[in-house]
């Protein structure tokens, strides 16, 4: 088999593995810092339904309403991730949290939680 033929073919494989893997390993890394370290407020679901929203004002956000969906925008939410959200119990995650687990987060939130593709 000549050798650029066998460097195609590698090379193909190799595009088809990454493209798939990044994107869901992603998923998976948003997964678990959401369940380490959201659910707790934001609960499993990410609709609030917690003890915590009940004893923090204001309430953590429910990611599963109309108006989470309209408001909350991709940057939006990396900023609130990253910077907090002053005047709620919302910490920043800059000092705990690399960039890429923020974005693999956020990703989670709006593809799992608010079921929206972007």
């Amino acid at each position: 088999m000549p050798y650029s033929l066998i460097a195609g073919i590698s090379m193909a494989g190799w595009l088809a593995a990454s493209s798939h893997a990044g994107p869901a390993a992603d998923l998976d890394l948003g997964k678990k810092i959401f369940e380490d370290r959201c659910k707790v407020c934001h609960g499993v679901r990410g609709d609030s339904d917690r003890f915590t929203a009940s004893v923090l004002n204001p309430p953590p956000r429910n990611f599963t309403t109309e108006a989470a969906r309209k408001e909350l925008s991709r940057e939006r939410m990396i900023r609130s991730v990253t910077e907090g959200r002053p005047g709620t119990a919302m910490m920043p995650w800059k000092n705990i949290l690399q960039e890429k687990e923020i974005r693999a987060v956020v990703g989670y939130i709006r593809r799992e939680i608010m079921r929206l593709e972007h």
